[in-house]
C-alpha cells in the first residue's frame, strides 16, 4: 500500500523511469541490431552473443530494481548488479550477509546501488552492506561525488523540481520515493574525515 501511495503522489516518476530504462537498454539493442546481418562471421557472432548476454543481465537487474519483483536472498544482489549499465567501470562489492529481503527492499537497495555508481564518473567501487536491517552504500573512486539532486532532496528539496531535471537524474527521486514507501530514512553520514560520505538507509522509528 505504501508503494502505491508513493507512485500515485508522483505520477511523473513512472514516465521518467520508462524513459531511463529505454535509454539504458538502447545501446545493447542497437549493437545487436547492427550485428545481426554479420552473425555468420565468427568474430561478429561472438560479440553478438556477448551483447545478448549483457542485455539479458540488464533486463534481470531492471526487473528487480524497478519492477514488482520478488523477495531475494541478500547473496543474490551481487550477481544482479553485474547487469548495471556502468558495470564496465564500477565494481559492486556486496558484503556477506544472510537472510532474505522483501521485494520492496530489494528494489530500494539495487536502485540505491545504481545511484551510488552514478557518483563515480571515473569508475571505482560501490561498497554495500546490511547492518541489521539498515543499509550502507559507499562509492569510492576518483572524483566521487553524490548526485546534487540527491543532496538537495535529502536537504528538504522539492520532489517536483528534482523530477523536472529529467530521466538522466531520475534515480535520486526514485530512491527517495522507494525509501519512503519502505519506511526507511535516507541520510549522508559525515564522519571520520572521509572524503565521500556513505548513504545510510535506516528504518524509521
Amino acid at each position: 500500500m505504501k508503494r502505491e501511495k508513493c507512485m500515485t503522489t508522483h505520477p511523473r516518476l513512472a514516465e521518467l523511469l520508462a524513459a531511463r530504462i529505454c535509454h539504458d537498454l538502447g545501446s545493447p539493442v542497437a549493437s545487436i541490431t547492427a550485428l545481426l546481418p554479420q552473425a555468420s562471421n565468427p568474430a561478429a557472432h561472438d560479440i553478438l552473443l556477448e551483447t545478448a548476454e549483457e542485455l539479458r543481465a540488464r533486463l534481470k537487474l531492471f526487473s528487480a530494481a524497478f519492477g514488482s519483483g520478488d523477495e531475494l536472498a541478500w547473496a543474490e544482489l551481487a550477481p544482479l548488479l553485474l547487469g548495471a549499465p556502468m558495470a564496465h567501470r564500477v565494481r559492486f562489492e556486496v558484503a556477506a550477509a544472510g537472510g532474505q529481503l522483501p521485494a520492496g527492499k530489494v528494489r530500494l537497495v539495487l536502485s540505491a546501488a545504481l545511484l551510488a555508481a552514478e557518483a563515480l564518473p571515473r569508475g571505482g567501487v560501490v561498497w554495500i552492506s546490511d547492518s541489521g536491517g539498515s543499509f550502507v552504500l559507499l562509492p569510492e573512486g576518483r572524483d566521487a561525488v553524490w548526485s546534487p539532486t540527491l543532496v538537495r532532496l535529502l536537504s528538504g528539496g522539492s520532489m517536483e523540481l528534482a523530477m523536472a531535471e529529467g530521466p538522466r537524474r531520475m534515480l535520486a527521486p526514485w530512491v527517495v520515493s522507494q525509501a519512503a514507501a519502505e519506511g526507511m530514512e535516507l541520510s549522508l553520514a559525515l564522519s571520520g574525515g572521509a572524503a565521500m560520505p556513505p548513504l545510510l538507509m535506516t528504518p524509521v522509528n
